[in-house]
């Protein structure tokens, strides 16, 4: 599998906590990036696609079914570790910064 993008990435982690619809994973992913990714409905259902194409997420039952209309997605247990191995590399870089002195310690 190829590193994931920055959106993608975001739609996993909306994912982490249990199944979603589109809708609440796309504000979830412009919460979450600070409003940096804003995803339009389009790049986010091709994205979804897409990671379903790749066996990260899966078709999910609606946990409330009030709106047949909403299409609600999981993690798979694929999906769940290409998340993991992508925070893995994440923190890596972060470790890098760290020693560099371009990124700050915690306090």
């Amino acid at each position: 599998m190829t590193t994931l993008s920055d959106l993608a990435f975001h739609v996993l982690l909306a994912l982490g906590d249990g199944p979603s619809h589109g809708y609440a994973i796309g504000k979830d992913v412009d919460v979450r990036s600070g409003g940096r990714l804003d995803p339009t409905t389009g790049a986010l259902y091709q994205v979804l696609r897409r990671l379903a194409e790749d066996g990260l997420i899966a078709p999910a039952e609606a946990p409330d079914k009030k709106d047949p209309r909403r299409k609600y997605f999981a993690l798979t247990r694929e999906g769940r570790q290409a998340a993991a191995k992508e925070a893995e590399r994440l923190d890596a870089l972060v470790r890098t910064a760290r020693r560099r002195k371009l990124y700050p310690e915690r306090a």
